[in-house]
């Protein structure tokens, strides 16, 4: 057992973040049953786009919140000391004026697209209060998410995964109750009020004094303590090539059923798309929590020199989590590709399986995307932005233009050739030069 513990890399804080993973996957197919009988085909669809829509926020996050673990877990082994509690006490405010500034024009961005997508449209469903409602509710949990970032980078992985497990058990409970009362659209801000309920707990309750701790003096002998951080040198360089890197790949990724609804008005076919999109997503998330759960430990190795150990210990994940995620999607094609003989009509909440399969190929590739994302980041690297924006782009230009002439099959397609032809070997030609430079 201990033996296939190691070769796994399984500890705490991963059974929390595999649990959560899990649990998703296997709430999801739930969800997707109760969408199924409670919302009519084009209602999925205006469910599943304004889940699309909200995911704008990472035009304002930006990339920084994989920054701000990073620079954590590099400050995490000097918070013994005054000089060090105050450079990260100076990282978390910096971090929490940026938050604090995006989440309102998130909160305004995200209404007005709401209304520009659907105010022409005839439907039955309401959507303005949810909307408004919903826009604000993950505002305010923009605005808190720096904490978490920070508390994760400063060594209590354990405790924000924990959470994150708690917040996906209680959402899901909660938005099978709402779906289940007919509250149709209400589901998604309830699901968001967990997440931030259960956000504000983790910082404003059981780490509250951490927080605290990082702007009081160890002495009261002590009253100014220069930090010697700077957010323009140690920040910024890597924010703003992130930042650039978030944008075009949130317009390449992101919007796969707004495109269906905007240039076809095929609300159905969204929300199949949609809904196949829940399913992989699951199972991306399920794979990369192998390594988003030891990028901060990695990171804080990269602080202290440790460069072996983390390197190896980043391999040994990135295979497991890479076998986790084919073998994870090849199940799904085949499942998909049987249901049909079960006569009761789910394969049509579903895209095709050959569109699954070629959507698969671009899942993959956006794995190793982000294994080698990672490894940088944590090494305090900064982003490869010519690489990354020019095949972005790329896929950005597929996806729209595929969408706009063949639909769905245009989406998969587009995605899955660029990320895979173009993105990936950009990326990791300038990832291999990395690590060259930095032995």
């Amino acid at each position: 057992m201990k033996r296939i513990t190691t070769a796994l890399q399984l500890d705490g804080t991963l059974g929390y973040a595999m649990a959560a993973r899990v649990w998703q996957a296997l709430a999801g197919p739930v969800t997707i049953v109760l969408l199924m009988r409670y919302f009519t085909a084009s209602e999925r669809g205006i469910y599943y786009v304004i889940g699309s829509i909200l995911g704008i926020q990472m035009f304002f996050e930006l990339g920084l919140l994989n920054i701000l673990v990073s620079q954590a877990g590099h400050e995490a082994g000097r918070l013994n000391s005054e000089p060090g509690k105050r450079r990260m006490g100076a990282l978390f405010d910096a971090a929490q004026r940026w938050f604090g500034w995006a989440s309102v024009p998130f909160a305004c961005t995200a209404v007005a697209v709401g209304w520009y997508e659907f105010a022409a449209e005839d439907i039955s469903v309401s959507w303005r209060l949810p909307l408004i409602v919903l826009a604000t509710v993950s505002a305010l949990t923009i605005a808190i998410s720096p904490a978490l970032a920070i508390l994760e980078g400063a060594g209590f992985r354990r405790d924000v995964y924990q959470v994150r497990l708690w917040q996906a058990v209680t959402a899901s409970l909660l938005v099978w109750l709402t779906l289940s009362l007919g509250f149709k659209l209400w589901a998604l801000v309830v699901a968001a009020s967990v997440q931030l309920l259960w956000s504000a707990y983790l910082v404003y309750g059981l780490h509250r004094p951490f927080f605290k701790s990082l702007h009081e003096p160890a002495s009261r002998a002590v009253t100014t303590v220069d930090t010697g951080f700077s957010w323009v040198q140690e920040v910024l360089p890597m924010q703003w090539r992130q930042a650039l890197i978030s944008v075009v790949y949130h317009f390449a990724t992101q919007f796969f059923p707004v495109i269906i609804v905007t240039c076809h008005a095929d609300q159905a076919e969204a929300g199949r798309l949609g809904m196949t999109l829940t399913v992989t997503v699951a199972i991306q998330s399920l794979a990369i929590a192998w390594m988003q759960s030891k990028y901060s430990l990695v990171s804080a190795q990269h602080g202290v020199g440790q460069r072996e150990t983390a390197g190896t210990l980043w391999r040994r994940n990135a295979v497991v989590s890479t076998t986790l995620l084919i073998a994870a999607l090849v199940s799904l094609i085949l499942l998909i590709s049987v249901l049909p003989m079960i006569g009761r009509g789910w394969e049509d909440g579903f895209i095709d399986p050959l569109q699954l399969a070629i959507l698969s190929v671009g899942c993959v590739a956006n794995h190793f995307l982000a294994i080698e994302g990672f490894y940088v980041l944590s090494r305090k690297g900064k982003p490869f932005v010519f690489a990354s924006v020019v095949g972005f782009s790329s896929t950005a230009i597929a996806v729209w233009v595929g969408g706009y002439f063949l639909s769905t099959t245009g989406i998969v397609l587009g995605y899955a050739l660029t990320l895979a032809l173009v993105v990936l070997p950009l990326r990791t030609y300038a990832y291999l030069k990395f690590r060259r430079q930095t032995p």
